[in-house]
């Protein structure tokens, strides 16, 4: 079949010129000629073709000139793909983004904080080691010091213990480096640690205080900027893990919008495209059929040149239009032979009247199946021959008939995919819901534990600010005895001059006694040159010599007890002086733990900060995901309209008939449409009997 490519008006010419008379008809024709001078002539040779070949015309050209348009099936199975997709998509992105939140806020809750609080403990450890090992140089007798070895041995368990408890969990590189660099300084200042025990236990606190002063003090700062360096390693990690967390929900919810948007305006546009598409045309189809019906063949039947099913629906009743018009034209040329001479008519009278029997056969047959056609049954054939002149038409009818049913037959089969694919949607959207549901449920769960780590950094928050108290008050405690060893060391001072000044008197004293004896000792030998008259006088002198010799002794040994006091005195000056020191260098460490419990409360409440901004985005993704739960309420309804609409179609292609006693949809549901016992195909070409 030679190939026949037509605009609209030069497709309405030729059905004109079809319906007027043969080929041979239009050449003779002069109104037909001019007509004919419309049409391109590209298309003189095929239809001349068409009809040399017995090809029904006008089935033809309407074959050949559709518009390249997809089927309604396509189109639908094509959107309801796209919503799916939507809908698949949408739940992936939520699912992921939940699936990362979980993840980061495990990593931050149960992972980063508890190294934060181990990294604490470590610090906190070490301080009561500091302690203990500074409490162990104030120790004076053996059971103190064996007391003061066993803090020192229990505080090293602890952070030996501690310390392995961090080296267990240790997931980075960068943790592994930081945790190595501080155990060579912990063992550096417990090996000085151990010096000065040694020099304590063996009598020189001097030098055990030294090396306390300018060893282990230096150590000890190494030691406490590694586990600084660990802590602020650890702050940064969580700190990333939030910044994610963050991110990663503010991109879900612009996506998650995104694609919900996109879906809500694709159901629209597939409602609107049923509605306008499928129900219009075919309400307008059937419109055209009334008036069909009721006589009026100069309208023309919207939508045949469509290349769906709509489109082969439309060119089957402008099938049946244009037989009618040539029942019409047959009339007419029937009655103006009639008005022929009578001399003809008498002749031709037997052959008239068979050929009228025939015509009236012929169009009383045609009108009844075109009631029939009229009241929506189309599951008859013509099955009685007309005359030869009239089987072509009779055939055609037949086609035509044949071809509508299956038309109709596919227009059903398309409703009941809608109905299938509006089945698929309402349940994809179920389904969708209680995931909905389900990842509300995860996004609850979620802000609890979110609420519980807020909670615990909280409480943490607290713990550090009591430390800091508690350092404030070891601060001021370390002052007032501070202030006590200066007022003791004021005392000794007092009493070294005290001292010095009884021995100052001790030695007037011992001079007394000194000029006492001599003058005894004159006094006696005055009384031995005096004879018997000086013998008592010379015993009293004795007493008195022998009372200052008595009183130097004394003196002498009162001094030698002064001066005693006196070294005594000086070395526990020096003490109280070393004590003030120790003191001093107490309150100062006291002071720089009171910063760094400032500096951890500070990035604690930081922490408390990242925390509830996280649990802020939680918040905004349970508000997306109510959102998304609306949004599925909102394509179930559009579903529902649009399912509605498909039974409105339904409704109206039921009128149609396909078999004597089923109707088009019992036909549909046994999955096949039958002309009598036989199933229905479109016959798109066939020879007709030249007349």
């Amino acid at each position: 079949m030679a190939a026949i490519s037509l605009n609209f008006q030069e497709l309405r010419v030729v059905t004109r010129l079809i319906d007027r008379g043969s080929i041979g008809q239009l050449r003779r024709s002069s109104e037909m000629r001019r007509e004919h001078c419309l049409v391109n002539t590209k298309l003189w040779n095929p239809v001349r073709d068409l009809t040399s070949a017995g090809t029904p015309v006008v089935p033809a050209i309407f074959e050949e000139t559709r518009m390249k348009r997809p089927s309604i099936k396509q189109a639908l199975i094509v959107k309801l793909s796209i919503i799916t997709l939507f809908m698949v998509s949408l739940s992936y992105v939520s699912l992921s983004t939940i699936s990362t939140l979980r993840a980061n806020t495990e990593q931050i809750g149960t992972f980063w904080m508890q190294r934060l609080v181990t990294a604490r403990e470590i610090k906190d450890d070490f301080l009561d080691l500091k302690l203990v090992y500074s409490q162990y140089l104030l120790e004076d007798t053996a059971q103190e010091r064996n007391v003061g070895q066993q803090q020192i041995d229990a505080a090293g368990v602890a952070l030996d213990t501690v310390v392995g408890e961090y080296e267990k969990g240790i997931r980075t590189e960068r943790g592994r480096e930081l945790i190595n660099q501080m155990k060579p300084e912990l063992a550096k200042y417990r090996a000085l640690a151990e010096q000065m025990i040694a020099l304590e236990n063996a009598g020189k606190t001097p030098e055990a205080i030294r090396l306390f002063k300018e060893n282990m003090e230096p150590q000890a700062e190494l030691v406490n900027k590694a586990v600084a360096d660990l802590v602020t390693f650890i702050l940064t990690q969580a700190e990333g893990f939030v910044a994610a967390s963050d991110a990663s929900a503010q991109s879900a919810f612009m996506l998650t919008a995104a694609i919900a948007a996109l879906a809500v305006l694709l159901a629209v546009a597939g409602i609107l495209f049923a509605i306008s598409g499928i129900a219009n045309p075919i309400r307008s189809i059937a419109s055209a059929m009334r008036r069909l019906s009721d006589g009026d063949l100069d309208s023309d039947i919207p939508y045949a040149g469509r290349a769906d099913e709509v489109g082969e629906m439309a060119g089957a009743v402008e099938i049946f239009r244009r037989n009618a018009l040539n029942v019409v034209r047959l009339e007419k040329e029937a009655a103006e032979s009639r008005s022929e001479s009578e001399a003809a008519r008498a002749a031709a009278q037997k052959r008239a009247e068979r050929e009228a029997e025939q015509l009236r056969f012929a169009t009383t047959t045609l009108g009844e199946g075109l009631r029939r056609l009229a009241s929506g049954d189309i599951s008859f054939q013509l099955s009685q021959q007309f005359a030869a002149e009239y089987e072509a038409l009779r055939e055609d009818f037949n086609a035509s008939l044949r071809q509508l049913g299956a038309t109709i037959g596919a227009v059903l089969q398309t409703v009941y995919s809608i109905d299938n694919g509006t089945g698929e949607i309402a349940s994809a959207a179920q389904d969708l819901s209680k995931r909905t549901e389900q990842q509300a449920a995860s996004l609850e769960e979620t802000a609890a534990a979110l609420e519980e780590i807020t909670s615990n950094v909280t409480m943490a928050t607290k713990r550090t600010d009591e430390a800091r108290n508690v350092a404030k008050e070891a601060d001021i405690s370390a002052q007032r005895s501070a202030a006590v060893v200066s007022e003791a060391e004021g005392a000794m001072r007092r009493i070294e001059d005290s001292s010095q000044q009884i021995s100052n008197i001790i030695g007037a004293i011992d001079e007394i006694a000194f000029q006492t004896n001599l003058l005894a000792l004159n006094a006696g030998v005055e009384a031995a040159r005096a004879g018997e008259a000086g013998k008592g006088f010379a015993v009293v002198a004795q007493e008195v010599r022998e009372l200052a010799q008595r009183a130097a002794q004394a003196a002498k040994e009162i001094k030698g007890f002064i001066q005693k006091s006196s070294a005594d005195v000086e070395n526990g000056v020096k003490l109280v002086l070393e004590t003030g020191t120790s003191l001093k260098s107490i309150g100062e460490h006291v002071v720089q733990i009171n910063q760094l419990m400032d500096a951890i409360a500070t990035s604690a409440r930081e922490q408390s900060t990242g925390l509830a901004e996280i649990n802020t985005a939680v918040n905004q993704m349970d508000q997306a995901t109510q959102q998304n739960a609306a949004m599925v309420e909102q394509s179930t309804a559009a579903v529902a309209s649009l399912s509605s609409e498909a039974g409105r179609l339904r409704d109206l292609v039921n009128q149609f008939q396909l078999d004597g006693d089923k109707s088009a949809a019992d036909g549909q549901r046994s999955g096949r449409a039958f002309e009598g016992n036989r199933p229905i195909h479109l016959v798109a070409s066939r020879r007709v009997t030249q007349r």
